[in-house]
């Protein structure tokens, strides 16, 4: 994992995730989350890519890990 930096800036709570190497997606915390929202998000960016909301940051990695060994495991 890396701090998103996004124009020069540094985001607090915001990652990007990165495997062997490869920026695979990335997960933040939502200080403001809207109604009842999980306060965590994340999201893939490996095809098919996936999103969602969670509790904790813990269970954002955890998505975004099962997610990208599911999809490189079937590249060629």
């Amino acid at each position: 994992m890396r701090k998103t930096v996004i124009g020069g800036e540094i985001g607090e709570d915001d990652w990007v995730i990165v495997w062997n190497g490869r920026s695979v997606g990335r997960i933040s915390l939502d200080a403001f989350p809207y109604n009842d929202a999980k306060p965590w998000t994340w999201a893939t960016w490996v095809h098919p890519a996936e999103h969602g909301r969670v509790e904790t940051m813990e269970e954002a990695r955890e998505k975004v890990r099962k997610v990208v060994l599911r999809v490189l495991a079937n590249e060629d």
